[in-house]
């Protein structure tokens, strides 16, 4: 019988990041998987928030080797064939294009695919001591008020062993195998499309230089379906086949031929090489499952929520799934919080799903209806922003205050909402407000917030902007916080704002400490 603090199902980019999350905060994790996923081919991409949280366990520098500039979030343009003219281009409004390429300090056009991501992360994970079987399949688990059993079946060998864990975290897909065990659906799941996806290789970059900058929509009388750059080299692809003539209603595979001529049809061109590594048959369907939780038992990933590819957002709002959690799971874990902590995360990872889930349903439906681009993206910024970083929690990991919710264009704080991006500078280094935050619980005080340096602890780090930090404007740190110069905001470990103090109180120590005596349950 083997023990771990956490057992992760599913060795996906999800699984292997809610596993690094764990294993970077001192956590003894195990990830199991009957597959190994990192055989297949790139097929998600990343978003700058995901982004942000690699960066901010100190994985900036591997990024920059190991990710490329692609194209500009919601940026995309329509061609009759790759080797022809472009024929239209979109973007987002003008406010909502700049809020996309300035919420972050990780550049908007920065790309990893999933297959960069999980080799990433799963040398991260090691390198922090985690482990990782492939070939180890979950089949069965039980669990009580104190451990979960889970029984593990070598694929290769037949043999079976135990492993037992205080949590197990089910991120093994759509199928999730986890979920079924707990007995929990997906009520309201929907198939909005059906689609095949090919995943190949052919030089296409001097046929297609636009790919650099805009996602590709090929239409013609032969097909209608995506051009996505996988490399920074051109020479890995992927095509999102939505129509051509004779398309089936029901799900089907496409034959390797018939994918080779669509293929050849949205390239305009018949000699060029390709080399089809596959084509999948799939349903893009949306929904949510009926309970993240059941004891001491999470979902993560597909297993949680299902949405389609249009906005690019599943992988990534599973990622922040397991970011999440993780913070949470390791305070339980290490007695920092209480029990009830654990019970914040599926309120707020469903009303984050929820956000991830509108802007891929309205792009899905208007990509399949042909809609005016230009048209959707008026419709949809504000939606996908919101839906990639910039909802809301409500939960009792938040202690709310009278501010409504912040418009999607204002770069302001709120209890609930990702503590926003602003560059600082510190000396001779210029940084983000999120560099000031960390693995910690962090209090920002503003230009006149010496009176709250006192409360820092071993679990509480105090941070101050001053007004040299913010180019020499004292009221900078205000609008941002919405606070007095002297006020604080208290951001939690995820970076989400967890409350905030308008002014200096008259004992900011035991105020502190009553906030975050609430904030981690132990009320």
């Amino acid at each position: 019988m083997e023990r771990y603090e956490v057992v992760v199902a599913g060795a996906g980019p999800v699984g292997l990041s809610t596993a690094l999350f764990l294993a970077d905060r001192g956590v003894r994790v195990l990830v199991v998987d009957k597959r190994d996923p990192l055989d297949g081919p790139p097929r998600a991409s990343t978003t700058v928030r995901t982004l942000e949280l690699f960066r901010s366990i100190g994985l900036g520098p591997a990024l920059d080797r190991v990710g490329w500039d692609g194209p500009l979030p919601m940026r995309s343009m329509f061609k009759a064939s790759a080797v022809g003219a472009v024929l239209h281009q979109a973007a987002p409004p003008p406010d909502y294009a700049e809020r996309l390429d300035t919420c972050s300090p990780v550049d908007s056009r920065r790309a990893m695919t999933q297959y960069e991501l999980q080799r990433l992360a799963l040398t991260e994970l090691e390198r922090r001591g985690g482990q990782v079987r492939f070939g180890a399949e979950l089949v069965e688990f039980t669990g009580d008020a104190e451990v979960v059993c889970a029984r593990v079946t070598e694929a290769g060998t037949g043999r079976e062993y135990e492993v037992v864990a205080s949590y197990l975290v089910g991120a093994d897909g759509a199928r999730s195998r986890v979920r079924e065990l707990l007995g929990v659906d997906m009520p309201d799941r929907e198939v909005d499309a059906r689609l095949n996806t090919a995943f190949f290789r052919a030089d296409l970059r001097s046929l297609l230089p636009e790919s650099a900058t805009h996602v590709c929509f090929i239409r013609n009388e032969q097909v209608y379906c995506t051009l996505f750059a996988k490399s920074a080299g051109g020479d890995r692809w992927s095509s999102h086949i939505m129509d051509y003539p004779g398309k089936l209603a029901e799900l089907a595979q496409l034959p390797a031929q018939q994918t080779l001529r669509l293929l050849h049809a949205a390239i305009g061109d018949d000699t060029v090489p390709i080399d089809l590594i596959e084509c999948n048959a799939w349903e893009a369907a949306i929904g949510i499952a009926a309970a993240l939780r059941r004891g001491r038992v999470f979902l993560v990933g597909d297993a949680a929520h299902v949405q389609s590819s249009a906005g690019g957002l599943g992988m990534n709002t599973g990622i922040q799934d397991g970011h999440n959690l993780a913070w949470k799971l390791a305070a339980v874990l290490r007695g920092q919080a209480g029990e009830t902590l654990l019970d914040s995360y599926e309120p707020e990872r469903r009303a984050a799903a929820e956000a991830s889930l509108a802007p891929s349903r309205r792009l899905l439906r208007g990509y399949q209806a042909q809609q005016d681009t230009n048209q959707l993206y008026v419709q949809a910024a504000a939606d996908y922003l919101r839906g990639m970083m910039l909802y809301r929690y409500d939960s009792d990991a938040v202690l709310t205050d009278d501010a409504a919710s912040p418009d999607i264009l204002d770069n302001q704080a709120t209890p609930g909402c990702r503590l926003p991006h602003r560059w600082l500078t510190d000396g001779n280094r210029r940084l983000s407000t999120l560099d000031l935050v960390g693995a910690q619980w962090t209090l920002l005080t503003g230009p006149n917030g010496t009176g709250w340096l006192t409360a820092s602890t071993n679990d509480l780090q105090v941070r101050q902007i001053t007004a040299a930090m913010v180019e020499g404007d004292p009221a900078a740190f205000t609008e941002m916080a919405g606070t007095e110069p002297d006020g604080a905001l208290l951001v939690r470990p995820d970076g989400f704002v967890a409350w905030r103090s308008r002014s200096l109180p008259t004992d900011p120590n035991d105020t502190i400490r009553s906030a975050m005596h609430t904030l981690l349950g132990h009320s």
